[in-house]
């Protein structure tokens, strides 16, 4: 009983392809498989201790990414206090920013709590 040799090297070539092509799948699904940003609403995000958040760009940020940050502050009715904000863009830089970020909020009756939490996670 003969070994076809001439076959030998044609099952390594198939060996070491359905190895690359497994090897792709399984490097793709580590690169796509994890989702983060406005359309993961509510994710947890791990903050070293004794840092603070970094706060969102109300003049940079989208509408959508906006609701999304003030969604995951505790905001009621995120997408209204988003929208609100945009609208009035831009803000001027620094305290002046935050001043007029609250001017709005004020502007559109927002409660304290509301307030506290939108100044809290987003900067002009």
């Amino acid at each position: 009983m003969g070994i076809d040799t001439g076959r030998r090297p044609a099952h390594r070539v198939a060996a070491a392809v359905l190895a690359v092509a497994l090897a792709t799948v399984v490097v793709a699904g580590c690169e796509g498989g994890s989702r983060s940003g406005s359309d993961n609403p509510g994710a947890a995000v791990a903050t070293p201790t004794g840092v603070a958040p970094q706060k969102t760009s109300i003049n940079d940020a989208s509408e959508k990414d906006l609701a999304a940050t003030l969604r995951d502050a505790g905001v009621s009715d995120p997408g209204m206090w988003a929208q609100t904000l945009v609208q009035y863009r831009p803000y001027p830089a620094g305290d002046a920013g935050a001043t007029r970020i609250k001017e709005v909020l004020d502007q559109f009756r927002a409660d304290p709590d509301t307030v506290a939490k939108v100044t809290a996670t987003v900067t002009a």
